[in-house]
């Protein structure tokens, strides 16, 4: 009965559609991920689930298409229309836009401990959170190895090595904290993938494209079955992930009166991890739906 409710995928709605647009706008965003997004609104368990087990559980492939299409739509917004809002924020003011950030992270600590469902701590619990922690700690304080050259001709040698890529990177996608381009300049493929898109280069987009899919099914299948069977160690992992992704955006702290700036954008950012934790935003979404 626990699992049933846990992975109780609501239908079209545009509450999923908001979801999305936050995870696609924390794509675009220098270390944070979507997958972190996806933990603090609330969406994740149900989104790995839907990937994962896309033609399996109740309601079958047409309930996971209707639960995946506003939240792909958004995320496809979040990507698109405010890249350049993020973008110009980012440029202005990026102290506060990181504290923010920083703020929405930290400020769901709370929601991501209740969503854990942990009765009781077990004793691997803190030591799978830090492993979660140790990870993106890694990762944010890792040196960035040097680009590679970018591949342009693609035969059948190379075509592996970019579908291989994609499979890779979109780990970043699914997993909290993970950051892709990281993993993408650690097996030295960042420039083609980079390359590829800006040149439109048809034959490195499309593998791309179906190495990334393919990947985010099978660890979304991975996932899914981790978080049925062991839901809270799981979300021991994932809270410490998405805890240490805050090393990879913490700017330092500024002078004067940017101290209380990047104060201000900090507690922001919390209020808005608090308003998502709640669940009144889906009972205001849902009044003004129906009225």
């Amino acid at each position: 009965m626990a699992d049933q409710q846990l992975f109780e995928k609501k239908p079209f709605s545009v509450v999923n559609g908001l979801k999305g647009v936050g995870i696609g706008m924390a794509n675009i965003i220098p270390g944070v991920s979507g997958g972190t997004i996806a933990v603090i609104t609330g969406v994740y368990d149900e989104l790995v689930d839907a990937f994962g087990n896309f033609f399996r559980g109740e309601g079958g492939w047409r309930r996971n298409l209707f639960f995946l299409t506003p939240v792909i739509v958004g995320i496809l917004i979040g990507n698109i229309a405010l890249a350049r809002l993020i973008g110009y924020l980012f440029e202005v003011a990026p102290g506060p836009t990181n504290f923010g950030f920083i703020g929405l992270i930290l400020g769901s600590t709370p929601y991501l401990a209740k969503r854990a469902g942990l009765r009781e701590l077990k004793v691997w619990h803190p030591l799978l959170f830090a492993a979660g922690l140790g990870v993106v700690l890694w990762m944010g304080l890792a040196p960035r190895p040097e680009a590679s050259p970018p591949i342009v001709d693609v035969d059948l040698a190379t075509a592996a090595l970019i579908f291989a890529a994609a499979f890779v990177g979109s780990i970043a996608m699914i997993i909290p904290g993970v950051s892709g381009s990281f993993l993408l300049l650690l097996i030295g493929m960042y420039t083609t993938l980079q390359n590829g898109f800006s040149t439109l280069n048809v034959p490195v987009v499309a593998l791309f494209v179906v190495g990334t899919l393919t990947g985010v099914v099978i660890v979304s299948k991975g996932i899914a079955g981790l978080l049925r069977r062991f839901h809270g160690s799981t979300y021991a992992v994932v809270i410490g992930l998405v805890i240490g992704s805050v090393v990879a955006i913490f700017p330092g702290f500024g002078e004067g009166v940017m101290v209380l700036v990047d104060l201000a954008g900090f507690a922001l950012g919390v209020l808005v991890s608090l308003f998502l934790g709640t669940g009144m935003k889906d009972r205001i979404l849902k009044v003004r739906v129906s009225s």
